[in-house]
């Protein structure tokens, strides 16, 4: 699949907001404040830096988004760091 991040979403011809994240199989876009978790299923094309995407269940597609950041909020921990190199002293 192409490149989805950091990209202008377009939904019904509208700009509606903008790609942040692919996690599991969800677009996730800012709308605001908001962060919409949308299926993968509704990417219809990318064409440069725009997505545009079909309709979708905002209920939904909000209620994931929580889920998103609750998950993406986690701390991390000394060992988590480590395994990427950080942490340790020269």
């Amino acid at each position: 699949m192409q490149d989805l991040i950091c990209k202008y979403v377009y939904k019904d011809g509208k700009e509606f907001g903008e790609s942040i994240d692919v996690y599991k199989d969800r677009l996730i876009i800012k709308v605001g404040t908001d962060f919409f978790a949308v299926s993968l299923d509704r990417v219809e094309k990318v064409e440069g830096d725009k997505v545009y995407i079909k309709d979708f269940d905002s209920k939904e597609a909000i209620e994931e988004g929580k889920k998103w950041i609750e998950e993406k909020s986690k701390p991390v921990s000394l060992e988590e760091l480590k395994a990427y190199g950080f942490g340790e002293e020269s």
